[in-house]
């Protein structure tokens, strides 16, 4: 009878000295822990964390300056982000983990890997960013929806914008969909684009190649901002795993039932 249970996802905070980071988690066994992308919390995982729980102890930290966790005291490195998550799984009492992280949190990730390859069992970095060179990187830049404080009007009216926006996306997709993602979209803060920044200051191409746990690096074909990079990004970690998904860059979100399918067989093959 307990089999057709809901998996319970429980809430806490981390107490550190700058501030609190929330976390969600599920399930019981080996720990994975997810990190999200920027502009994005925990949240976003809610409709994968029941797949992953009968298998994983799944933990999602907020990374700070997303969703319910506080802001980092200054801007950020990857490097920061990356203590950061091992001070949180330390006060958790997690030694070893297996780590996937998605797009920013793809980023911080890779280099908790370098970081520290001992505690992690393996690595899925799904959506890894990657940029042709410094212009690319100053034209996101310059970009409203991608970069900055959000655009805040008196009248409210910029929920009706974003909801205008967003809708049409999910056309086909369970409405639960969206109000997570309406959620997310309208969640972002004045120091939220931060986590974007960092990633324009990571330098990847000098990180991934020190990786030394077993890696997959994933990818959804509707990714058009990171898929034409594949190639290169594979040869940046030669004895990788590569793998194109049929979906978008939020498909945790949209097909979960196929993320969790593939992380389960990568992880515990």
């Amino acid at each position: 009878m307990s089999q057709h249970l809901p998996i319970a996802i429980k809430r806490g905070f981390v107490d550190k000295s700058w501030g609190q980071v929330h976390y969600r988690m599920a399930g019981s066994g080996p720990v994975l822990v997810l990190t999200h992308k920027t502009y994005f919390s925990s949240r976003s995982f809610i409709r994968l964390m029941p797949l992953l729980a009968p298998h994983f102890q799944v933990i999602v930290p907020d990374t700070p300056g997303q969703g319910e966790s506080d802001n980092p005291p200054t801007q950020w490195s990857i490097s920061q982000y990356a203590s950061a998550l091992f001070e949180v799984l330390e006060a958790m009492e997690v030694d070893e983990f297996y780590l996937v992280g998605n797009s920013t949190g793809a980023a911080i990730a890779c280099e908790a890997a370098v970081m520290c390859p001992a505690r992690i069992k393996k690595l899925v970095l799904f959506g890894m960013p990657r940029w042709k060179d410094e212009a690319a990187r100053f034209a996101l830049r310059q970009i409203p929806l991608f970069y900055g404080p959000p655009e805040v009007k008196e009248d409210g009216s910029h929920y009706t914008v974003n909801w205008q926006r967003i809708k049409p996306l999910w056309e086909g997709y369970p409405s639960e969909c969206f109000e997570i993602y309406f959620q997310e979209v309208m969640s972002r803060t004045q120091r939220s684009y931060e986590g974007i920044e960092a990633v324009l200051r990571y330098e990847e191409a000098t990180r991934l190649p020190l990786i030394s746990v077993p890696t997959l690096l994933m990818w959804a074909e509707g990714d058009t901002m990171f898929t034409p990079f594949i190639e290169d990004t594979a040869r940046l970690v030669p004895h990788a795993t590569t793998k194109v998904l049929h979906g978008t860059p939020i498909m945790y979100l949209r097909n979960p039932k196929l993320y969790a399918a593939t992380l389960l067989e990568y992880l515990q093959s």
